[in-house]
């Protein structure tokens, strides 16, 4: 059989990786920070960029390139068919009783997690969440509710890489400390993130279970510290555990 090594392209691949890193900042990046970047030759960069752009992939602006509104045509026709979506906004559509807080939904990629739908409160955060937007999973409440429910080998193999520079001085500071807080959340049903992402807000997250009793996404709840007392966070944690676990019904488990 064919090496499946010798079929890649190399510069599908490179694309991929300035995509990915041009969604990662909100500034347009030139060709010589994006081949340091991912470790490519300027020459290479180059022409993958100037292509895409021609293709209205990019932007090809003064400081650099950026991504293009034809890129929203993918996320849509993801999100369109993603029956996890689907039933993430019929739910809340049919369930008032966290109207009045942000929700999300997540999925947990390698060790970050991608936001695949969001509704924001009117009420201020001090943060929006939007699709697409990605953070650290050891510090959000869905990336720790999914992570917690892997086998620890596998849980370890993904944080394996440096921890992520600690977003307050809430953020978990090591794995050890990650794993013992994982047992407490997974005996909840929901996982915690107490200003870990922002000072001042609290996000409650519980996982959505598919097939092989795997997570394949999470769903959370956002509010301010002050709405976040003991009784609270157990009713709405309770909330979102079932949410999460009406969901999982049509996942497989």
């Amino acid at each position: 059989m064919t090496d499946p090594a010798k079929r890649r392209a190399p510069a599908v691949l490179r694309a991929v990786h300035i995509l990915d890193r041009l969604a990662a900042t909100p500034e347009p990046l030139g060709v010589s920070d994006l081949a340091r970047d991912i470790g490519a030759p300027k020459s290479s960069v180059y022409g993958i960029c100037e292509t895409l752009a021609e293709a209205g992939v990019l932007n090809s602006e003064d400081r650099g390139y950026s991504l293009a509104a034809h890129c929203l045509r993918w996320s849509g026709a993801y999100i369109e068919r993603s029956s996890l979506v689907s039933d993430f906004q019929r739910i809340l559509s049919r369930d008032n009783r966290l109207a009045q807080y942000t929700v999300t939904l997540s999925t947990l990629e390698g060790d970050q997690v991608t936001y695949l739908a969001c509704r924001n409160s009117d009420s201020p955060l001090g943060f929006t969440f939007r699709i697409g937007m990605r953070l650290p999973a050891v510090y959000s409440a869905t990336g720790k509710a999914m992570l917690s429910r892997l086998p620890l080998p596998e849980r370890h193999a993904i944080l394996a890489r440096p921890w992520h520079p600690p977003f307050t001085a809430n953020s978990v500071a090591d794995l050890a400390s990650f794993d013992e807080a994982s047992e407490r959340w997974k005996e909840l049903g929901y996982a915690i993130d107490n200003g870990e992402i922002r000072d001042g807000m609290v996000c409650l997250g519980a996982p959505i279970i598919g097939p092989g009793g795997r997570p394949v996404a999470g769903i959370a709840i956002s509010m301010t510290s002050a709405e976040a007392r003991p009784e609270v966070q157990q009713e709405l944690g309770g909330i979102v555990r079932d949410i999460a676990a009406s969901m999982n019904l049509h996942h497989g488990d």
